[in-house]
């Protein structure tokens, strides 16, 4: 049967339908004879454009969801303007979370606690165990691993004279509350003595130990130890140079070279086990210019490729008795390589320059215990 559809408003062809419905919206097909005529659109009704028969009728499902989805865009539109012109309020509150799966870290593992503590001095040297703290090398889901906690010590000297540092502390014990040991930092051999290397802050006077795995610091009671390794105090007959500086001093690069007046010279080296030796050093180079002055030390070639040990060598510039700068490197069986030692320091033009030098460590007896 072939017939019009009111509904679809079209002509459908119902193969296989015995009841003469539409097949696309199952609505009954009328015959062709008994659709309706649409009449002539007057002059004023050809603008609005509209049918009566299609206003009546609902739209197919096809048209309807078209109409549905196109709605729903024009509302989340509206609510979007609405928000934007409320101030954002709606759209915080729609964004803001209900719950959080982060969880933080316990409050005690960044944490650091102030020391304080103070030992006797020994020949004007003192030491201070200022604070003491711990970073969290490993977290997972907010659980935290005491053993992989490592704790860091922050400690001050006083008494040192200038271009000297704290290289190392021997015996050095830290005790918890319940009188059992806190932490065991590493030691390593430093001028023939193995003590717990202490590394400069770049703050005046200020080092910092690393003490490996630690617990909570709450649980430190005190801190015992026995000697400080302190670089050898530089100066004295026999372990200085002399730059003969005066003359012109190029105002850029490249700097003018210099011959010093004495071209090597042996520096005595002391320990920590009380053995002592020397340090055959040559001036490779010296510049001035720019100002700056710069010197380059080096191995006798006799004593190059010799296992020398472990030891810190100090040099101090001075222009008269003003102290232009000091450096300080450590010699070991890994940094045998030339350079040595460059000491490169600005300074004003000056008729002459003295370089000290300096080589092992002084140990400093505290036998210090302390505590709040």
């Amino acid at each position: 049967m072939r017939g019009w559809c009111p509904r679809c408003d079209a002509v459908r062809q119902a193969d296989g339908q015995a009841d003469g419905t539409c097949p696309e919206c199952q609505a009954p097909l009328l015959d062709m004879g008994e659709r309706p005529v649409r009449r002539a659109a007057k002059e004023g009704e050809a603008a609005a454009g509209t049918e009566l028969t299609s206003v009546a009728t609902p739209p197919p499902r096809g048209r309807l969801r078209v109409a549905l989805a196109v709605a729903a865009v024009v509302l989340v539109g509206l609510a979007f303007v609405a928000g934007r012109s409320t101030g954002g309020a709606t759209a915080r509150t729609a964004t803001r979370p209900t719950s959080t799966t982060q969880t933080a870290a316990p409050a005690a593992v960044d944490r650091q606690r102030q020391l304080g503590w103070r030992g006797k001095p020994s020949g004007g040297i003192g030491v201070e165990a200022v604070s003491i703290g711990r970073l969290p090398s490993d977290t997972a889901n907010g659980f935290v691993s005491t053993s992989d906690n490592s704790g860091m010590l922050a400690l001050r000297v006083d008494g040192l004279e200038q271009g000297r540092r704290l290289l190392g502390i021997t015996g050095l014990r830290l005790v918890d509350s319940g009188g059992g040991v806190f932490a065991e930092p590493e030691s390593r051999q430093i001028a023939g003595a193995m003590a717990v290397p202490a590394e400069p802050t770049g703050q005046p006077g200020r080092y910092q130990v690393d003490l490996g795995p630690t617990p909570s610091v709450d649980t430190l009671a005190r801190i015992e130890l026995q000697d400080l390794l302190v670089s050898a105090a530089a100066g004295g007959r026999g372990d200085q140079l002399t730059l003969p500086t005066d003359g012109a001093w190029p105002a850029r690069p490249p700097l003018r070279a210099v011959d010093p007046s004495n071209g090597s010279v042996s520096v005595p080296v002391t320990r920590a086990n009380g053995s002592s030796g020397d340090l055959p050093l040559r001036v490779a180079s010296a510049f001035v210019g720019a100002g700056r002055a710069v010197v380059v030390l080096s191995l006798d070639d006799e004593t190059a490729g010799r296992d020398l040990g472990t030891f810190p060598v100090s040099a101090i510039m001075r222009a008269g008795d003003r102290t232009v700068c000091s450096r300080l490197t450590v010699v070991s069986q890994d940094s045998q390589v030339s350079p040595l030692l460059v000491i490169d320091c600005p300074t004003s033009p000056a008729s002459v320059l003295t370089v000290e030098l300096a080589a092992g460590v002084e140990v400093v007896r505290l036998g210090a215990n302390l505590s709040a």
